[in-house]
């Protein structure tokens, strides 16, 4: 049998009528079948056969990590899922079972040609290829591994430490020697302490005095004894702590390891400055929530900064060091404020020392300021001139330079790129959510998409922050790889094309060791459990109550008829990816369910007139139209208005106290912090299985992951927990408690926070101690693509 038959994928027995099903598949218009649509069709297939449905279970095996066919005219192309951060791609004709491998080139061109019959035939699409330029630095062989970027990098470190001594002690002295913070030289003088060598014996007499001390609280005199052997500050803020690092400098010198490697190099003091940027949107702490493109990503950074304040302080303490740590949150000033603070150049930001939102404008051409809101999908051709203005801003407010920058979103990530190529500052990108993955053939048709999302500059700017980032953080591993089945957001970057436009050919290497997950957490000062007294405030729990339950006016539509039944809870905006008007619609078709449970939902505003994003106004329409198909005002509870932080923790608890559930249908979701607010305060959660939730909810035990799309099973997994709950009381209260031990354990800022610093830290060292040559031929590639096709498209919005 041959290397690429049928036969090699599949059972004997399956060969035929898989065969026969995919040279059965209709061609539709575009001549392109994605996995869903794959599978549907095999099951109407598999129906059509009862007798033989029970030889088909290699069919169907096979059949699921196929992830697109092409229908060419004699030809069927398929895109087979080998492995995670892999696919092959084959061509399968009438003629035999033989699956002809074929190139990725010769894919995207047929890909290209069937979506656009019409381009020229001798037109070149311009082709992007980035595998050349990943010849330097260490690469990951295992797809399990990706996502454990530090790890596999440490290993590198110290592996190399061992081989090759003279070079990696060097570059280790050399990075200890000219270490500083605020100007303040830490660590060693190099004036004493000259080379590896006198570095080692250095170690030696100050390890020998610790160990000797007789004055071991007095860490004045212990550091002058110190000074005058080349030690400076930032060793430890005690004597044991001193000791204890030294010893493991001592161990890396003539040992190294890799775990040893990493908690040293955490406790070098490299971290009191980070500017995170987050250019679209109203950045605020007040009024913002609940606006166009204003959401999660707020609350994100917002609860980052706070908690990230709160580590780096601890950090430099354990250091020995009397910094303060400060944090700039850089966004866009507004002038045009509505009732914000968006128009604030500065502001700080409640309970932290020294956090602070800077504001800085979008300009016109002619240097004036643009003063109203912009989509987050066409502020693109503002964004280099508000790197160079950012910049600016940043070093007057720090006095210098940030260590560490963090992007957001894909525009403070291209932002953030800017800024570190121009500083010379370690670079962490988030994406939080790329919009390749959530738009439906946004690739394949971006110049229809292109009017109103611009999606081609888009992912120009997600292809120029990814290959130039430090490192990368995800909430998840799926983000990165997606599943054995199914492809992940970065992983869909590998290779696409926007026809007549580009051809991605390498787009992302994916076993860089710049990939590491680490997820967020939730602010427990705000999300605690229902059932902790402590904290929950008699009269906001009354407001909050008659607001999601009795109060009537415009923004509040639906009076319900039985009080007592149990909630499910929704929160979100209105936009079609979080698919709210698909979950009233499956409740609407549900008469057992809608007899059990009331449905509530606090989303964006019940006036589509009120709202300035096209999307959400049609989506607004379309929940008026499905509440009065199905007359459901007695039954769903639409309230339209934003709610405060303090206020939705005491909505979920308030949830909670009816033994009701939150339920998260998006149809995508790249991780969903609304779902871990919920299982921080006790609520069971109901989330979508495309995206994040597949990480965050262990299925049935913590949580339940239901597949949006088909809305009877989703609704039937419904009505089955109401069920349940009915004949045994401890049934929700089981859900409840380990879905808050499983939030506890996995999803708090604190442990965020310490990874963060620990990569900044790690992945500093190993962008010092390498050499940049060939990363330099990488960013010299990308400035290419940045000046020649994002600026050039992206001045045409204006």
């Amino acid at each position: 049998m041959m290397e690429n038959d049928l036969g090699c994928f599949v059972d004997e027995q399956d060969v035929a009528p898989l065969r026969e099903f995919l040279l059965s598949l209709q061609r539709p218009e575009p001549p392109l079948l994605l996995r869903n649509d794959i599978l549907l069709a095999f099951q109407q297939f598999a129906g059509q056969r009862p007798a033989a449905e029970g030889d088909l279970a290699g069919a169907w095996r096979f059949l699921r990590k196929v992830q697109e066919v092409l229908l060419a005219d004699d030809l069927l192309i398929i895109l087979y899922r080998h492995r995670r951060a892999s696919c092959r791609i084959f061509a399968l004709s009438e003629d035999d079972d033989r699956l002809i491998p074929v190139t990725l080139i010769d894919f995207l061109a047929i890909k290209e040609r069937l979506i656009r019959p019409n381009l020229p035939p001798q037109q070149r699409t311009l082709a992007i290829n980035l595998a050349p330029f990943y010849d330097y630095g260490p690469t990951l062989k295992d797809p399990n591994t990706i996502g454990q970027g530090i790890k596999f990098l440490n290993r590198h470190m110290s592996g190399n430490l061992s081989n090759h001594p003279e070079k990696w002690n060097r570059s280790l002295y050399e990075f200890l020697k000219l270490h500083q913070l605020h100007g303040t030289q830490l660590l060693l003088d190099g004036s004493l302490v000259r080379s590896p060598e006198e570095l080692e014996e250095a170690l030696s007499s100050a390890m020998d005095f610790l160990e000797r001390c007789r004055y071991p609280d007095d860490l004045a005199r212990i550091s002058q004894r110190l000074g005058r052997l080349g030690f400076l500050a930032g060793w430890g803020n005690s004597l044991p702590r001193m000791l204890e690092t030294m010893h493991m400098l001592q161990d890396i010198l003539e040992q190294p390891d890799e775990a040893n490697l990493e908690e040293f190099l955490s406790r070098i003091p490299m971290v009191s400055s980070v500017a995170l940027i987050s250019p679209h949107g109203w950045f605020g702490q007040e009024n913002v929530l609940g606006r166009p493109d204003t959401g999660g990503q707020v609350v994100y950074v917002l609860d980052q900064a706070k908690a990230l304040e709160d580590f780096l302080a601890q950090d430099l303490r354990d250091a020995g060091l009397e910094i303060a740590p400060k944090i700039l949150i850089v966004s866009r000033l507004i002038p045009e404020n509505e009732g914000t603070s968006a128009d604030q150049r500065l502001e700080k930001v409640y309970d932290t020392d020294d956090v602070w939102i800077l504001r800085v404008p979008f300009r016109y051409p002619d240097n004036s300021v643009v003063p109203h809101w912009l989509s987050r999908f066409r502020i693109w051709p503002y964004l280099d001139q508000f790197a160079v203005d950012a910049e600016e801003e940043i070093r007057r407010e720090l006095g210098g330079r940030p260590d560490l920058l963090v992007g957001n979103y894909s525009d403070g990530n291209l932002v953030a790129t800017r800024l570190s190529k121009n500083m010379g500052v370690i670079q962490c990108n988030i994406a939080h959510a790329l919009e390749k993955s959530k738009y439906l053939f946004s690739d394949l048709y971006w110049d229809e998409f292109e009017p109103e999302y611009n999606f081609s500059i888009q992912f120009m700017a997600d292809l120029l922050a990814m290959n130039q980032a430090n490192f990368i953080i995800t909430s998840t591993a799926q983000e990165i790889t997606g599943t054995d089945n199914s492809i992940g957001q970065y992983e869909s970057y590998q290779f696409f094309t926007m026809p007549g436009l580009v051809n991605v050919i390498s787009g992302i290497n994916l076993f860089h060791p710049r990939f590491n997950v680490i997820p967020p957490g939730v602010n427990q000062e705000v999300y605690f459990p229902y059932n902790r007294k402590r904290g929950r405030k008699v009269k906001m729990r009354r407001e909050v109550t008659r607001l999601l339950f009795e109060q009537e006016d415009a923004d509040c539509l639906g009076r319900l008829e039985n009080l007592d039944l149990p909630p499910l809870f929704t929160i979100a905006r209105l936009d079609r990816i979080k698919n709210l008007t698909g979950l009233v619609e499956a409740y609407g078709q549900d008469e057992e369910l809608r007899r059990r449970v009331n449905l509530i939902m606090v989303a964006s505003v019940t006036d589509p007139e009120r709202s300035k994003d096209a999307e959400e106004a049609a989506e607004i329409r379309k929940m008026h139209g499905i509440i009065e198909q199905y007359g459901l005002r007695g039954q769903v509870r639409w309230v339209g208005k934003f709610l405060g932080k303090a206020e939705t923790g005491e909505a979920y608890r308030i949830m909670a106290d009816r033994r009701g559930v939150f339920v998260q249908p998006a149809l995508f979701e790249a991780f969903g912090l609304t779902i871990l607010e919920a299982m921080h305060s006790g609520l069971p959660v109901f989330a979508t299985q495309f995206g994040g939730p597949l990480e965050i909810i262990e299925h049935e035990k913590s949580g339940f992951l239901i597949n949006p799309t088909d809305q009877p099973a989703m609704t039937a997994r419904l009505r089955e927990f109401f069920h349940h709950c009915e004949e045994n009381p401890r049934y929700w209260q089981g859900f409840s408690q380990r879905a808050l031990e499983r939030a506890r354990e996995r999803f708090t800022w604190q442990r965020h926070c310490r990874e963060l610093t620990r990569l900044t830290k790690v992945y500093g060292f190993w962008r010092y101690s390498t050499s940049q040559q060939a990363k330099m031929r990488l960013n010299q590639y990308s400035e290419v693509l940045y000046h020649l096709f994002y600026k050039a498209r992206a001045e045409q919005i204006r």
